[in-house]
């Protein structure tokens, strides 16, 4: 199967970066269930339920889906699966019921691309519903508030959750509102960055989450909470000075911390700082690593034969997951998408791909001093001193590349790979 090789004018207009993202989800349309409320992907199995796993393969595309939406752009398919899709999936009666949830349970994870679609895009995911319909995606969302979150990034689910609530007139947990931002609160390191928890790692989840959905809330509650938000925005633009240096003159990143697989969600903070309007750097300098960052990824062979994303980093490869990771897990890149709900007079559109500062334009960051070692350190094992990082955590099976402020460097030691 011939693969297609994406350039900077892939993402030059708004329709090619459109018609870029509906590339990546057309090969996902023959695996939607009947109901359209489930995906099934693949086989692989995970630590949690694999009634769930369809679950989390239908609502991450969500995070691709609900900015094209948002900013004007559409599919009729995809728009009539998720039509469908929400009105049976939190349906109790509907043989593909999403269920009834439990303490610490993956479908939360996956309740915070719903509310994603419903904070961004209500007129094509909640509108269309009728009340029993929406009734019924309401009491799911609910289940959030009846049982215990993991205290980490899980927290912003349970955040954005009660947003989507409120959002939409129904009733919502301010209680659990307070306690998760008293909780993010608690994990603020300094610099801009956060534990993932207490004394928690400090990697990929920032950008991933900690960060990225804290310009969320700011661009959603700018009006209400000023203070809070203008703290947010605030910690954003110091966290854009070192995460920076994560990417090379290519657009690759470096390959550290948990959750590999996600890929691409590296680049989500460039995206939601955009989306925020928070100029964290010079436009020109974000639409650049926003673009390379996505071109460097989607022409490596990270796909099945079918054009679904697989499990792995570089390519398709096991080893590279974590017991949470099921056939639909990578599909959490697609947020670095967000950018796709600008308006089409933004001036991103027009802007040029800046290149990135040439060695010494821009201040390196001092190191960024731990609280606790970096959880998953093998002594002796190759390393990135990456600011606001611990060590690299060394997969089996994978070269490791370590790209800071020079080309590639590629570490290894006798016996590994």
């Amino acid at each position: 199967m011939v693969r297609y090789h994406y350039t900077e004018s892939d993402f030059s207009t708004k329709a090619a970066a459109q018609a870029s993202l509906l590339r990546l989800l057309e090969p996902l349309k023959p695996f939607y269930s009947q109901g359209g409320a489930r995906v099934e992907l693949g086989v692989t199995s995970t630590h949690y339920e694999n009634g769930t796993i369809p679950i989390e393969s239908f609502a991450r595309p969500l995070w691709g889906l609900a900015p094209l939406w948002a900013g004007g752009g559409g599919e009729p398919e995809f728009e009539d699966l998720y039509r469908r899709g929400f009105a049976h999936g939190p349906d109790p009666e509907h043989p593909e019921y999403w269920g009834k949830c439990r303490r610490y349970d993956q479908r939360f994870c996956e309740m915070a691309a719903v509310s994603y679609a419903l904070l961004l895009c209500p007129d094509k995911v909640w509108e269309p519903l009728s009340e029993e319909e929406r009734d019924h995606l309401a009491d799911w969302l609910w289940e959030i508030n009846r049982h215990e979150c993991v205290a980490s990034n899980w927290q912003w689910f349970c955040i954005l959750t009660n947003l989507a609530l409120k959002s939409v007139g129904r009733p919502y947990s301010q209680e659990r509102l307070d306690s998760g931002l008293g909780l993010i609160e608690e994990f603020y390191h300094g610099g801009g960055w956060y534990h993932d928890g207490a004394a928690g790692e400090m990697d990929y989840y920032n950008p991933f989450v900690m960060v990225s959905y804290s310009l969320l809330y700011a661009m959603l509650l700018d009006r209400e909470e000023p203070e809070r938000c203008a703290r947010f925005r605030r910690r954003a633009r110091e966290f854009a000075r070192d995460y920076l240096y994560w990417f090379g003159e290519d657009g690759a990143s470096i390959a550290y911390g948990r959750s590999l697989t996600y890929r691409f969600a590296q680049g989500a903070f460039w995206s939601m700082a955009l989306l925020a309007g928070e100029e964290v750097l010079p436009l020109p300098v974000l639409k650049g690593l926003i673009v390379r960052h996505l071109c460097w990824w989607l022409n490596q062979p990270i796909y099945d034969n079918a054009g679904v994303l697989t499990i792995g980093y570089a390519y398709p490869n096991l080893q590279m997951s974590e017991t949470y990771n099921a056939p639909g897990s990578p599909y959490w890149a697609l947020k670095t998408f967000a950018f796709l709900a600008l308006p089409d007079g933004h001036p991103f559109w027009a802007a040029d791909c800046a290149p990135p500062a040439p060695a010494g334009a821009l201040p390196i960051p001092a190191p960024r001093q731990h609280d606790r070692p970096a959880r998953g350190r093998r002594r002796g094992g190759p390393g990135a001193g990456a600011a606001g990082a611990g060590a690299l955590r060394p997969h089996r099976g994978e070269i490791q590349q370590v790209r800071l402020f020079q080309p590639l460097r590629v570490q290894h030691r006798p016996g590994q790979l």
